[in-house]
């Protein structure tokens, strides 16, 4: 039947070529069945027996990197709740230093105005001692 692997049994059941789930014996070169010894079977075991270890060590280890992962994940965790509260405690004094610059800020202004202002005063109040004084001094001379 096509379709089968070519060392797969072929099975004839009422005239038609059915294919079994079962595969040949192993055989020598020569083409003579070879049976597995009980040396054979023994190696077979213990090289099972190695494989077996071997996947039991490595699900251990597994189980232990999952086991600091998972704790890695509970520390970022810890480590992201730290940093939002900074990051709310820092953006409210931010807040509070900006309202304090804005009132700084008006103070700055009132204090410029007031200086400004004043400068204006002394100065008209020079130029009117200046032309007093250039008119006293006309008189006189």
């Amino acid at each position: 039947m096509p379709g089968l692997p070519a060392n797969m049994h072929r099975c004839f059941v009422d005239g038609t070529i059915v294919g079994c789930d079962t595969f040949p014996m192993p055989r020598n070169g020569d083409g003579t069945i070879v049976r597995l010894t009980d040396e054979r079977l023994r190696r077979l075991e213990r090289r099972m027996g190695a494989v077996e270890e071997a996947v039991r060590g490595t699900n251990t280890r597994l189980d232990q990197t999952n086991i600091r992962l998972d704790e890695t994940n509970a520390r970022l965790d810890q480590a992201i709740d730290v940093l939002t509260r900074l990051v709310r405690v820092v953006a409210a004094q931010n807040d509070r230093m900006n309202r304090n610059f804005e009132r700084l800020n008006g103070r700055f202004d009132r204090l410029t105005k007031a200086i400004i202002a004043g400068r204006t005063a002394d100065l008209r109040r020079l130029s009117r001692l200046e032309r007093r004084t250039e008119a006293i001094e006309r008189r006189l001379g």
